[in-house]
């Protein structure tokens, strides 16, 4: 049996095409606007509220300048052959002389056999006397720093300028008796004290002159 489809007729599409389409009245419209507006605040505060809500933040994009990008990639510079791009200069820093806690330099062998050789210093031999008879540097004044309130005004009388260079030195190492005498003299007003850091045993060592006795 054959199935048979019912065409709609004239009439009818007649009436379809003539229902009038009705659209929404401005009382309708009004709500449906109010609700929208409504609807977009609570979802923005509770947004805004909420711990997970959606990042509603807008980082603008970092305005390009072209600045920005020659310092990041300078221009590459052609060159002929044979001839070379000079590079950037490159200063190195002079290295400022070192100096101890305590702010007294310390000297070595060589600037104290620099100094012996010129007679531009006065040096100090601050060990025992009894050591200092043994063997000192010839021209060194003894002024044994265990007692300086003894031997101090002794030898201030023999260094009328405050203002010349003076060598303290003992046995070097740790021994700090030409630290004491250094810092006694820095005390009583002499600006140009140092430490001959090598001691008496360099000094013997070095081959240079010995002096014995009680006199420079």
């Amino acid at each position: 049996m054959e199935t048979m489809a019912i065409k709609p007729s004239k009439t009818e599409l007649k009436q379809v095409s003539e229902t009038p389409f009705n659209f929404p009245d401005r009382e309708t419209l009004r709500q449906a606007w109010n609700i929208f507006v409504f609807s977009s605040i609570f979802a923005v505060l509770f947004n805004a509220f909420y711990s997970d809500g959606i990042e509603l933040k807008f980082t603008p994009p970092k305005p390009f300048h072209i600045m920005d990008r020659l310092k990041q990639d300078p221009p590459a510079v052609e060159t002929s052959p044979g001839w070379k791009t000079p590079g950037p200069k490159v200063v190195h820093p002079r290295p400022a002389p070192t100096l101890a806690a305590d702010q007294i330099p310390r000297v070595s062998l060589m600037g104290v056999e620099n100094r012996f050789d010129k007679k531009s210093c006065v040096f100090l031999d601050a060990r025992k006397p009894e050591e200092y008879k043994e063997g000192h540097i010839p021209g060194a004044l003894n002024l044994f720093a265990n007692d300086l309130d003894k031997n101090l005004p002794l030898v201030i009388p023999q260094l009328p300028d405050r203002g010349r260079e003076i060598i303290a030195y003992c046995h070097g190492g740790d021994c700090d008796l030409s630290l004491l005498a250094a810092k006694a003299l820095r005390d009583a007003g002499y600006t140009k004290v140092g430490i001959f850091d090598g001691g008496w045993p360099d000094w013997k060592k070095s081959g240079y002159p010995i002096a014995k006795g009680e006199t420079p």
